[in-house]
Formats: structure tokens, C-alpha cells, sequence
């Protein structure tokens, strides 16, 4: 018999055994465990303003259903036909009581929502209620609902003396009224901030329009009847009207200014606190154990610092600019109201409301300001003790777990300010603070804390990000802490990586049998790998380290016990493999999970795995090779972390890890402050550093001081030095391929930079001299410099920087002047870890390009037993992929015609599928063993052939294999990339291959593998359409009728596929709605069909880094009526003409910085303003009457046609325009459709780079006739590629007379006909032209001789002889041609896609500035450099 313990359930709980909550509440836990039910937090989590019928909460995103009258995600607003404020305390909504006498087409605004003052009052009613009949009526407004007007007699004795001013005036009334909602609906378009100021400065005018002085009482109109009106008193009533809206705006904005300096004072108290903190940590971080709470603290401060300045100003300019549109209205209802004071007095309870309703956000960020004040205590109040650190690591826990809690709210509340209120200082605050974020996720990444479990708590820390990399290899380490004399040691669950159901692919660890025991699942049979060799119970109660392994179906479990007073540091290894065939570890997106220490109640473990909760510490370390933490946990279950303090651990109690150093992953960087604390700069500066990476690419340090600049980097793995202190000739440049300076070879080197007699720059590496620089003599104007990378803003700041990135690898010292910094305790530093793990260093993938190969020597046995597995990825329908060759015997695996072939003494084993070559990433694994050769991929594609029965044996010996190609094989060399290969070896386990190591090295790249692209399909781009509105033509400087004959209408040929894969992406990113102008006088858009007559309103967003330049032009024929907006001195100008009357308006501050600007132009009748970035806002009028702008199509964009415009705009404005536009609208209309394009581009995003880029959608330039191309010239071009073929040049003669360069399949081509015959020649460069780079091109053709390098690789072909008179009229072609001039006889007809610079043509540069003709979307000036 079961017997029940029945209890009456308290405090909104329910159940059985009141373990659950009522609707309105939550389940949660007191901090000494206790089960709570607490209220909705709908929109607050208190009793009174809890307004759910219900709610849920799941992971961190909490769902209100509203009771009725309340609306929002979470219940923060009233619903329409309510009023009232749930956000404040004690406030709630009402319904709205109008007495029934609001307009019923007018239900959903029947109300204030905030006050309840009825706003649609009819049937001749008024009042906050419409409790009482309009004036000038009478009734009972409330029972009988009768007003009407009385019955009076009129004399209209005063009518005749009734004159137009009177008229005026009320027409004025009239008028503003009607305004009021196209002001409102125009206003939409434009940034909070701006609305306001717009919105206050056209009322204020209008009020001073309404100011009539010395008139005598009139009689006007009113409903039809003459009535006595005291026209004085209504206008004194105007003008106190005036003044006192005046007042009450200066008020609220002073109460905008009081918050925000509030907000200032608290982030500087936050900011004084940190520092002392960090002050009296210094001295007593020996290890860096608290290190990663000052990284996490300093972006803290700076989040607490954005939220103040971005979220608490825009929610009260929010608030603000509301109220502020209340109190305009005065300006025109105070004529027919006398509710004045009332109005007022409701406009100021709004601003205190603001108030109020803001500083909920310093509430939301206090607690962050409490526990630095405590760390600071704790520090400040005892002497440095094990037990104050312990404290200081756990407040660090809960710094970050509040981090986790607060920011999405705050994120949340930002969210609806951009979305509802677009104001683009506040988004580009919102922009910051993610950033900060991000950075934030990145620090807590990698704080090397543990945490400590006590049986019942558990972790789910962030999946990885790229959960196909773990789908071949997947490696954990961490390090654990038992205590056997504490806690006895029990069969207890570690870690799960996998699905919630426990039923899909998995792999975790435990303790079983007092064994550490790894368990895997790929789908087959479940894989036990148990340490044996040393049971948990004999593990010193110290952190030991973990590492477990998957490569394919082969597992291992390694442990390595750290150095005791008594004995050295011990390793211990047990490997293991699955049975059958399943190599991969599958993973669903949207269903894994990542458990540490426990289980939630969510998730399902798999039998193997269904064991007690872990007892101890544990501290997370890697995941492959990303450093990973627990504090960058997804969600805590059970986790008291100030009950568990974690367990402090010596850092530098491995081996590994003994060495000072700091591990950069190219997404952080080390910043030193005001270097001169350390030393002075003197007559000779010096600066080393010592570095350890395989990458190609890295910022080693850099400094910068406005426009002055030092950058010390690797590129293309060797050292480069820039730098530019103010130089006259511009910008020292120390660059060579001297083997000394590539030192990407996972070595240290120590790299010394010193600066002698402020004239000359000397680079030291390994301590030895290798190049020296002489320079104009200036002193170092630095004071901070940046290691291993750089903040975004610095790298755009200047093109110079603009395409670093930051380094991949290790920084074992920093030195200035001989004294040495740790990079870690520097206040700028962020996202980089300390320690270095081997890993960082192997080069586990390889890049082949079709030339080359990888090759090396190991004990194998391919032709008797053999198990080998690969990733790869190619776009090629051919390619070798492992090849082993023994006398005539051959061994390969290879790409064929799209299949997989395994290849062995002549039995071929191949794949069923046959598309292998689709540009995805494939896993392959072959085995062969005395019965059979199998060949599996994908674990899907299985196929197998018996093995022929041989006598030979393995012979121990080491035997030379290739990846990639070998010179003896038949077999095309593979194009593509090749990662976490394995190969078994007699003489060690199998483990992945580091590529780095091996002997030979042809013409290969050990770095990340380029993204590769399937190929696409066939399209048409016509330059010259037949209708007007998607015509695009680009012409520049010159009539169509002028052109060669041929030119006129021909479309271009359309683009063949492309087979060969580009490293650069044949589509750069691109900004959405934007377009590119400039780079040549007349670069624009042609748009048409649109009016404009007393009143336009334009906006649009700019970014450009162009001092001058004519952003926006539009006129009539004559010139003498236009409206215009324009660059200068970096300056923007808007301006218009009607007649005689000129309004010029031009801003204080520079626009010419490379960022985004939303601008807004309005003219209204003789008005102008100017309005930029919702924060400045400029004002100007021309006198005279009202007149309508008499202007005609087209509207220019980005410039005008030749000699336009010079009559109104300063020259060097109207042509020097370039820059992007996007969002182009005319009175909150887009204006999309232009009729004509001349040479404009999509806008791209990220850095560019001086030249000239041709777009994938085709074009050409067509060079004047001042370039000679006759029979003897030499020609000059630099080239970027993004597409593996294309026409280059194109010199046409006539039918049978031309030259061609053009690329195809990676080789550059040139073809000749003098008349005679076609003949040709072509260079195949070592360096594939399609690989990123830059490469050099010459032509030299000296009659019937013509010559071609490539990157100095020669090749020269001699035609017939046939000597003709020089044709200087030939036209000339520069990246394309159109079809028809095209030989039939080139490979590719398709024009060029990429950069081009620094073309010459006999020693004179070519501008195509100054081009005839720009036809399609070609962009002169700028190339997107990524």
C-alpha cells in the first residue's frame, strides 16, 4: 500500500508535491535551493504588474499571452481602446471611457494609451472624456448626448470690415491642420532625432506666421454663421502658446541631457572602480589566474558604457520626440481649444514619465556596477590569499552568467528602438554594442576557470559554430580534478556531445569501473575505450588533463598527470576503432547539445551514458582547435556557483604550457597603452617579438596615429614592412622574397624592428641583419601599438590597412626597448588565451592547384594491408589523389570522370555515384586486406572487389607516397583541397597527417583551402535594351554616333561556364540597394518620371571617402531653376534656385569619412533644410513669394552629363564625385527605375583597392584614340582575376587583322593576325593566375615578333612577315569586346571579371578616367580587395 502526504500547496504552487507553478508564475530556485514560484516578468517580474494569463520560458526567451488590454511580447504596452503604463510600478491599463461619444471609425485610436484623454471626441463633444458639449454648443453630452447649437440671430453688422488678413489667418489654421498629417506621414521616413527637430522648427514658424499684431476685433465664419471673435486675445493666446512651448521644450531637453550625463557619471563610477580593481590585482596575478575576469570586466565597461550613451539616449529622444509632437500641436489647436494649461501640464507628465521609463535600463546594468565594487573589496580589504582568488574566480562565473541573463534583454529593448524608431546614430550604438558582445562571447570563450559540480549540477555550454568540421575529426580536452580521500570514487557521467534524444551519432566520456572511459556511436555498434592503465582512484587530487580523439572510426583517450613533488609528469594513451564501415560523426544542426558534469531534464542520454552526476572541477580547454570555456554556456542547470567555488589551478603545472605565451586565433588582439611607461623612444627605438605560425597572412604589430602609420606583417609568409610618418613621396615600402624573411614554417622566430637616428629602419630576424631602409628624417608619433591584429575601425581608417588580417599562431614575447610585456595584463587586449597547444601548429589541410603535389616516406603496405581516409573537395572532373608506385606495381585513388577510383595492381574498385566533383566536401576511406579492396564514401557509397591471392609480404621498409600528383603517375594532378588525411603506418597509431612536416612541397598551399563555388549556368547581359526603363548604357564623354562602325548595339556574348575554380569569389559582397559611382567625370544614374512643385522631400544614405563630388542634380533646361547636393572640402551642400531666389545650406563637420550617412534634403516652397544622420540639422529661406520649383527629367545621380551643372556648382564638385548611394527616395517613394547607367557598379562591402574592376555582368572600356597600337608597341597591365578566363585586350583592325590577350583555364593567351595568318602564344605561370594575387602582363610586339610575360615567365611566337602602314584610328579593348569584333578562333569570348591597374601602353600610363566609351557595369577607381 502507497501512502500520499496530502498538503495544501502555497505561493502559486501545485502538484502532488507542489513541485509545480500556477500559469502567471515560474518555476526557480532561492540561493539556498529552495523551489519558488515567482511572477511573469509580463513586463515585470512582480506581483502587481504581472499581467499574463500565462507564460512560458524556453532556453533564454520568455513568452507572455496578455490578459485583455495589454499588448507587446511581453505585455509592456496597452492595448488600442486602453490607457496606462505597465511598466511602472503599481500602473495598469484601463479601458478607455469616452462616454461613449468617440468616433467609431476611430476605435483603434480612441485614446491617449498613456493618459486616457479621449482624442477623437463627436457629436459636438469635448473634453479629456467628451463629457461635455463643444463650445459654441449646448446639451447633456453624457445621458441624452444632444449638443447641438443654439438658436441665435446674427447681425453681420462687422462682415464688411472683415479684410484678407483675417481670411489669411484662418486659411493659415486650416492649412496646418491638413499639414499636421502630411507631416506626419512625410516624417515617417526620417531618424527619430530629426523628426523632432523638423517637426518643432516647421510649428515654430508656423506660430510666428500666426502672429498678427494691432487687429481690431473681426467677425469671422464659423459652421457657416457669423460669430464675434476677439482676434487680439486669440493671437496673445498664440503667442504664450509660443513661449511656453518654447520652455517646456527646453525643459525636455535638458532632461534629455540631465539622463544622459546621469548615464555618464555612472559608467565613469564603473570605470574608477575597474581601474582600482585592476590596480590591486597587479601585484598579485603571478600565474594570470584572474586574468580572463579583467578581459571579460573591460568589455563590461565598455558594454555598460555603449548602453548608457546608446540605449538610454534613444529611448528617451523616443519618448521625447513623442511628447515634443504633443506639445507642437498647440501651435495650431491652441485657436479653437482652451485646454492649453491641461495639454501642457500632460506634456510635462509625459517627460517625467521618459524619466522613469528609462532609467529602467541603469536598474538593468547596476548589478554589473555592484560586483565590481565587491571584487574590488574583496582585493582592497584582505591580503592576496588562496581563498580571496577563489572568490575573485567566482564572481568572474557570475559576471559572465549575468552577462548571459542581461545583455539579450537589453539587446531586445534596443532592438524595438531600431526597428520602430530607425535613428542611425542609435543603430550604429546598437552595431558597436553587438560588436562588444561578440567580443564578450569571445573572451568568455576562453576563460580558463573551472567550474565545480557537486552531483546535481550540469553545464550545456555553445555548440561549435562549423559543425561539419567535427564530422571526420573531432578532439575535446579538458582538464579534471577528483578527490579520492573526499569523494569516493563513483561510476559518474563527464560529458555528451550529441543529439537530446541519445539516439543518433555520439561521443561523451565517464568514469566507469574507476576507469575514464571515452564512448563513441557513428551509427553502428557503441565503441568503449576504458583507461585502464590508470584508475581515477590513484589520480592525485590536482587537475589532470584530458584529451580525447575521433578520426574517422579510430579513437583515443590520453591522460597526462601532471609533475608532483615525487615523480615527473606521466602520459597515459589507449586507442580503440568501430566496426564496420561508419566513418563520420553526423550532427544535426538544429538538435546537439553540449553537456558537462550533468544531464538536464531535457535531454536523454544513451544507455552507455545514464549515470550519477560528476563530483568535482572541471575546466574546459579545446574543441579541435578552438579554445573553449564553460563560462560560454548556453544554459546552467543546478549550478550554484557561490556555494561551489571552483577549484584553482596551477597553470604552469604542464609541461606544455610552462613557457609564457599567447595564442592568437585572428579574431583578437594585444594592445599596448602609452608604450613610453616602459621606455623611451630615444635616438635608437627598438621593438621585438617573438612568433611562432604557418600562416601566409598576420599583422605581427602595428601602429597608427591619424594619418601616420607602421605595419610590420606577414604576406604570403613573408615579413613586409609599410610605414609612413608624413613622408613626402608617400608611404616606405620594404618588401623581398629573400628566404631569411619567410618564416611561416611553425617555427619560433624572433623578428627585431629597430628605428635608428629617426632616419633609418632596421629589420633583424633570428637576430641577424637582413635588410636595412633609409627614410626622410622624422621622429615615431606613436604612443600605442597593436599586436597580432587590430579593431575594425583602425583597418578601414586607411586603404593602406584596409585588406589585414590578424595572425593565426603564437606570440612567445613582445619587447619594447628591451622590456618585456605581458600582452594578457594589458587593458586593450582582447580575445586572445594564454598557452600555445601543438595542434596550432600542423597543418592538417592542403590546397593543390593542378600543378603540384605533396610527397614523403613511411613504413606502408598498400598492395597487402592498408587503411587510408581523406577529405576532399574539387570542381575538376579529373584528379590524383593518393599515389604510391613499387617497381610497376601502382597504388592510387583518384577522381575519375567525377567517380572515385581505387586503383591496384590493375583491379579497379569504383564508386557507384559519379558526382564527386561538386564543389562539397566528401570524406573517402580505402582499405585493403588479404580478402578484398573496399572503397567506401560518405559512409553511404560502398563498393568492394576480391582481392587476387598474392604471395608478397610487407618488407618494413619506408616507401615514398604522394597527395595530389606525382610526376610518375599518368594521372592528372588533383585541383582542390584535401584535409585530415590518415594513412595506417607499421611503425605508429593512426593519427592525422601534418602536412608541414613532409619532404617535398610542390607548388601546394598548407592553408585554409579557398571557398570553391559549383559552376553556374549560362546567362545573357545586354548592354543596350529596348525599353527606357531598363536600358542600361554607359557611355562617358563622347556621342554613339562618333564610335567605330561595329560598335553601335552590339550586346555583349554571353558568359561561358567556368570550369576552373577562382581563390576571389566571382561576386564580392555587395550592400543591398546600393550603388558605386565615380572614378570618371560622368559616372551616374539617368532617373525619370517623377514631379516636384512647392514641396520635396529626399533621402538617401552616403558613403564616400571623395572631398568633392555632386551627389544629386536636377534642373531645367536653361539651368536656371535646379536643386543640387554636393560635396566640398568633405562637406556636404544643398542648394536650390527658383528664379532670383537661392537657398545655400553646407554643414560644419567632414562627411568624407568611408561610412554610411543617412542625409535627408527637404525644400518646402522657399524653406530648406538639411538633415544628417538624424542628429544635425540645418535650416535656411530665400525671400520672396511662394514659387514652385519648374524643373524637368532626368534627376542625375552621382553626376551629371558633360558640361552640365558648371553654371550652378564649382567645378571641382561637379565631376569628382565617388562614392556609394543606397536607399534614393522622393517623398517616401523609392526611386528605383533609371533609365540610364553610366559606368556604376554595385556598392561592395569590406576594403577595396586602387584599379579598375569589371564585373561579372560584363563590359568593356573603350580607350581614345591617343594610344597607338600599331605594329610595334609594348604593352603593360596588372591583373587580379576572379573568373579563370576572359578577354583581357582587344586591338581591332578589321576583319582579319587584330590581336587578342585574353585568359583561359589559367593560362594567359595571345593572339596575332597581321592579315597573313593567325598565330599565337601562351604562358602557363607557376603561380596560377586565377590564385588571389596580383600578377604582371607584357606584351611586346615588334612587327611580326610578339613576346608575352607572365610574373617574368617568357614566351615569344614569329609570324609571317607582312609590313602595313600604322593605323592609329583601331579601336582598343580593355577587358571585353563586343561579339562581333571577337575572332571565332579564342577559347573564351566571355570579358574579363576582376581588378586591373597600372595598364601602360609605351611606357605612358592609360586612365580610364578619361576612357571613350565605359559600356556595362565596369567601376573605374576602386576594386573590392576581398
Amino acid at each position: 500500500m502507497h501512502h500520499f502526504l496530502f498538503q495544501e500547496c502555497q505561493d502559486h504552487t501545485f502538484g502532488d508535491f507542489c513541485d509545480k507553478c500556477e500559469d502567471r508564475y515560474l518555476p526557480g530556485f532561492h540561493p539556498d535551493g529552495t523551489f519558488v514560484c515567482r511572477p511573469c516578468a509580463c513586463p515585470l517580474s512582480w506581483e502587481s504588474n504581472n499581467f499574463a494569463t500565462r507564460c512560458d520560458k524556453r532556453r533564454n526567451f520568455l513568452r507572455c499571452v496578455c490578459q485583455e488590454g495589454y499588448a507587446g511580447h511581453y505585455c509592456e504596452r496597452c492595448a488600442p481602446g486602453f490607457y496606462g503604463n505597465p511598466m511602472e510600478l503599481g500602473n495598469s491599463c484601463k479601458k478607455c471611457d469616452c462616454n461613449g461619444n468617440s468616433d467609431p471609425n476611430l476605435i483603434f485610436n480612441e485614446c491617449n494609451n498613456v493618459t486616457g484623454e479621449c482624442l477623437n471626441c463627436w457629436g459636438n463633444t469635448s473634453g479629456d472624456n467628451c463629457e461635455r458639449c463643444a463650445p459654441g454648443f449646448y446639451g447633456d453630452a453624457i445621458s441624452a448626448k444632444d449638443c447641438r447649437e443654439p438658436d441665435m440671430i446674427y447681425k453681420p453688422h462687422h462682415l464688411p470690415d472683415c479684410d484678407a488678413c483675417i481670411w489669411s489667418l484662418i486659411g493659415d489654421i486650416r492649412q496646418s491642420n491638413k499639414t499636421l498629417d502630411q507631416v506626419k506621414n512625410s516624417v515617417l521616413n526620417i531618424s527619430t532625432g530629426a523628426a523632432a527637430n523638423d517637426r518643432l522648427k516647421y510649428y515654430n514658424y508656423t506660430a510666428h506666421r500666426l502672429q498678427v499684431t494691432s487687429l481690431k476685433p473681426r467677425t469671422v465664419y464659423r459652421n457657416g454663421r457669423p460669430e464675434d471673435v476677439n482676434v487680439r486675445e486669440q493671437h496673445a493666446e498664440i503667442d504664450g502658446a509660443r513661449v511656453l512651448l518654447e520652455r517646456k521644450t527646453e525643459k525636455l531637453s535638458q532632461s534629455d541631457r540631465d539622463l544622459v550625463l546621469r548615464a555618464e557619471d555612472h559608467a565613469n563610477d564603473l570605470q574608477r572602480h575597474a581601474e582600482e580593481l585592476q590596480y590591486n590585482l597587479k601585484g598579485s596575478d603571478a600565474n594570470g589566474h584572474v586574468q580572463k575576469a579583467l578581459n571579460a570586466l573591460t568589455v563590461y565597461d565598455n558594454i555598460v558604457k555603449n548602453i548608457d550613451d546608446a540605449n538610454i539616449t534613444a529611448l528617451t529622444s523616443l519618448n521625447i520626440s513623442s511628447s515634443t509632437h504633443d506639445v507642437i500641436c498647440l501651435c495650431v489647436c491652441v485657436v479653437v481649444s482652451d485646454r492649453t494649461p491641461k495639454r501642457l501640464q500632460f506634456t510635462q507628465e509625459v517627460a517625467e514619465g521618459t524619466l522613469n521609463r528609462s532609467a529602467e535600463v541603469l536598474q538593468m546594468v547596476t548589478p554589473i556596477l555592484k560586483k565590481v565594487e565587491v571584487w574590488d573589496s574583496n582585493m582592497k580589504n584582505e591580503a592576496y590569499s588562496a581563498a580571496a582568488f577563489e572568490r575573485t574566480v567566482l564572481s568572474a562565473g557570475e559576471a559572465v552568467e549575468d552577462l548571459s541573463e542581461i545583455v539579450p534583454e537589453l539587446l531586445s529593448k534596443l532592438r524595438v528602438v531600431e526597428e520602430k524608431k530607425p535613428v542611425n546614430n542609435v543603430s550604429t550604438n546598437i552595431m558597436k554594442i553587438r560588436e562588444l558582445i561578440a567580443q564578450a562571447r569571445s573572451v568568455a570563450k576562453k576563460v580558463q576557470v573551472s567550474m565545480k559540480f557537486n552531483g546535481q549540477s550540469s553545464v550545456e555550454v555553445h555548440p561549435h559554430s562549423n559543425l561539419d568540421e567535427l564530422k571526420t575529426v573531432t578532439s575535446i580536452s579538458f582538464y579534471v580534478r577528483v578527490d579520492p580521500d573526499k569523494d569516493p570514487i563513483e561510476d559518474r557521467f563527464l560529458l555528451y556531445l550529441g543529439d537530446k534524444q541519445g539516439r543518433k551519432d555520439y561521443m561523451g566520456l565517464a568514469i566507469k569501473n574507476d576507469n575514464l572511459v571515452y564512448v563513441y556511436n557513428l551509427g553502428g555498434e557503441v565503441v568503449e575505450i576504458p583507461l585502464s592503465s590508470k584508475p581515477v582512484s590513484s589520480w592525485p587530487p590536482v587537475f589532470n588533463l584530458v584529451k580525447v580523439e575521433r578520426l574517422g572510426r579510430h579513437g583515443k583517450l590520453f591522460l597526462t598527470v601532471p609533475s608532483q613533488d615525487t615523480t615527473a609528469e606521466q602520459k597515459f594513451i589507449q586507442k580503440g576503432e568501430a566496426d564496420g564501415t561508419d566513418s563520420l560523426f553526423d550532427l544535426d544542426p538544429k538538435d546537439n547539445v553540449f553537456i558537462v558534469g550533468g544531464v538536464p531534464p531535457d535531454v536523454k542520454l544513451p544507455p552507455a551514458l545514464i549515470l550519477a552526476p560528476f563530483v568535482g572541477c572541471i575546466e574546459l580547454e579545446t574543441l579541435n582547435s578552438d579554445v573553449i570555456s564553460l563560462y560560454n554556456f548556453k544554459q546552467l542547470h543546478k549550478m550554484n556557483v557561490v556555494e561551489s567555488m571552483p577549484c584553482p589551478r596551477h597553470k604552469l603545472a604542464f609541461s606544455q604550457s610552462r613557457v609564457t605565451s599567447f595564442l592568437f586565433d585572428g579574431s583578437g588582439f594585444a594592445l599596448v597603452n602609452n608604450i613610453e611607461r616602459r621606455g623611451k623612444i630615444g635616438i635608437v627605438t627598438r621593438f621585438d617579438i617573438e612568433v611562432r605560425t604557418v600562416a601566409n597572412n598576420g599583422i605581427l604589430f602595428l601602429m597608427v596615429n591619424e594619418a601616420h602609420f607602421f605595419i610590420l606583417e606577414l604576406k604570403n609568409g613573408f615579413l613586409r614592412l609599410m610605414y609612413d610618418f608624413g613622408f613626402t613621396n608617400g608611404p616606405v615600402i620594404m618588401e623581398s622574397n629573400l628566404a631569411k624573411l619567410q618564416i611561416n614554417d611553425a617555427r619560433y622566430h624572433e623578428v627585431s624592428v629597430i628605428y635608428h637616428h629617426s632616419k633609418k629602419i632596421i629589420l633583424l630576424v633570428d637576430r641577424s641583419h637582413v635588410k636595412s631602409m633609409e627614410n626622410e628624417k622624422k621622429p615615431l608619433p606613436f604612443s600605442d601599438i597593436y599586436i597580432g591584429g587590430a579593431p575594425s575601425s583602425i583597418l578601414l581608417s586607411r586603404p593602406e590597412l584596409s585588406s589585414l588580417v590578424g595572425l593565426k599562431g603564437c606570440v612567445k614575447g613582445f619587447q619594447f626597448q628591451k622590456n618585456v610585456f605581458n600582452l594578457l595584463e594589458e587593458q586593450g587586449t582582447i580575445g586572445i588565451s594564454s598557452g600555445c597547444p601543438e595542434e596550432s601548429f600542423m597543418s592538417r589541410k592542403v590546397y593543390f592547384t593542378g600543378d603540384g603535389y605533396l610527397g614523403s616516406t613511411a613504413k606502408i603496405s598498400p598492395f597487402q594491408s592498408f587503411e587510408g581516409g581523406l577529405n576532399f573537395r574539387t570542381l575538376q572532373s579529373n584528379g590524383l589523389l593518393f599515389y604510391h608506385r613499387d617497381g610497376l606495381d601502382e597504388f592510387s585513388l583518384s577522381v575519375e570522370n567525377g567517380a572515385v577510383v581505387l586503383q591496384s595492381k590493375g583491379t579497379r574498385v569504383r564508386s557507384h555515384k559519379k558526382n564527386y566533383n561538386d564543389g562539397r566536401s566528401h570524406f573517402l576511406v580505402a582499405s585493403v586486406t588479404n580478402q578484398k579492396y573496399e572503397l567506401v564514401i560518405d559512409d553511404k557509397d560502398k563498393q568492394d572487389k576480391k582481392k587476387p591471392s598474392s604471395s608478397s609480404q610487407s618488407d618494413n621498409v619506408p616507401k615514398t607516397f604522394y597527395y595530389g600528383g606525382s610526376s610518375t603517375s599518368s594521372i592528372q594532378n588533383f585541383t582542390g583541397c584535401i584535409s585530415y588525411a590518415y594513412i595506417s603506418r607499421q611503425d605508429r597509431d593512426i593519427e592525422p597527417e601534418d602536412f608541414q612536416r613532409y619532404s617535398e612541397n610542390v607548388q601546394v598551399s598548407l592553408q585554409d583551402c579557398p571557398l570553391e563555388r559549383p559552376p553556374m549556368l549560362k546567362y545573357t547581359v545586354l548592354l543596350h535594351c529596348y525599353t527606357l526603363k531598363h536600358t542600361v548604357v554607359s557611355q562617358v564623354g563622347r556621342d554613339e554616333s562618333s564610335l567605330p562602325h561595329g560598335l553601335k548595339n552590339n550586346p555583349l556574348d554571353a558568359p561561358e561556364t567556368e570550369a576552373a575554380s577562382c581563390y576571389l569569389s566571382s561576386r564580392p559582397r555587395v550592400t543591398r540597394h546600393a550603388h558605386h559611382y565615380g572614378g570618371f567625370a560622368h559616372s551616374r544614374h539617368d532617373v525619370l518620371c517623377f514631379s516636384i512643385f512647392f514641396r520635396s522631400h529626399f533621402s538617401l544614405s552616403l558613403k564616400t571617402q571623395s572631398a568633392f563630388g555632386l551627389i544629386f542634380y536636377l534642373t531645367d533646361e536653361s539651368e536656371e531653376n535646379f536643386m543640387a547636393l554636393f560635396l566640398t572640402h568633405g562637406r556636404l551642400v544643398f542648394t536650390f534656385s527658383s528664379g532670383q531666389n537661392q537657398v545655400r545650406i553646407r554643414s560644419k563637420e567632414k562627411y568624407s569619412d568611408g561610412q554610411w550617412h543617412d542625409i535627408i534634403f527637404i525644400r518646402s516652397v522657399n524653406t530648406g533644410r538639411l538633415i544628417i544622420d538624424g542628429l544635425t540639422v540645418l535650416e535656411d529661406r530665400a525671400p520672396g513669394g511662394n514659387t514652385s520649383l519648374l524643373v524637368q527629367d532626368p534627376l542625375f545621380v552621382g553626376g551629371v552629363p558633360p558640361d552640365q551643372a558648371k553654371k550652378n556648382i564649382q567645378k571641382t564638385s561637379v565631376s569628382g564625385f565617388s562614392g556609394c548611394v543606397r536607399s534614393l527616395q522622393l517623398n517616401g517613394r523609392w526611386l528605383t527605375s533609371a533609365s540610364h547607367s553610366f559606368g556604376v557598379t554595385p556598392c561592395y562591402e569590406g576594403p577595396s583597392e586602387p584599379g579598375t574592376y569589371f564585373t561579372e555582368e560584363g563590359g568593356y572600356v573603350l580607350l581614345d584614340d591617343s594610344f597607338n597600337f600599331g605594329s610595334r608597341f609594348k604593352m603593360v597591365m596588372e591583373v587580379r582575376p576572379r573568373v579563370a578566363s576572359g578577354v583581357l585586350l582587344h586591338v581591332f583592325t578589321g576583319e582579319k587583322e587584330y590581336l587578342t590577350l585574353y585568359i583561359y583555364q589559367n593560362q594567359v593567351v595571345v593572339v596575332v593576325n597581321n592579315g597573313i595568318r593567325e598565330f599565337s602564344t601562351y604562358v602557363s605561370p607557376r603561380q596560377e593566375i586565377c590564385d588571389g594575387n596580383w600578377h604582371k602582363i607584357t606584351v611586346i610586339r615588334d612587327g611580326n615578333v610578339v613576346q608575352l610575360d607572365v610574373d617574368s615567365e617568357v614566351n615569344h611566337v614569329v609570324g609571317p612577315v607582312h609590313e602595313t602602314a600604322q593605323n592609329s584610328s583601331s579601336p582598343v579593348f580593355i577587358g571585353g569586346a563586343p561579339a562581333s569584333m571577337l575572332p571565332h578562333s579564342l577559347h573564351s569570348r566571355r570579358g574579363y571579371t576582376g581588378c586591373m591597374r597600372n595598364l601602360s601602353v609605351n611606357e605612358s600610363p592609360v586612365s580610364f578616367s578619361k576612357a571613350a566609351l565605359v559600356s556595362g557595369a565596369v567601376g573605374v577607381g576602386a576594386c573590392p580587395a576581398a
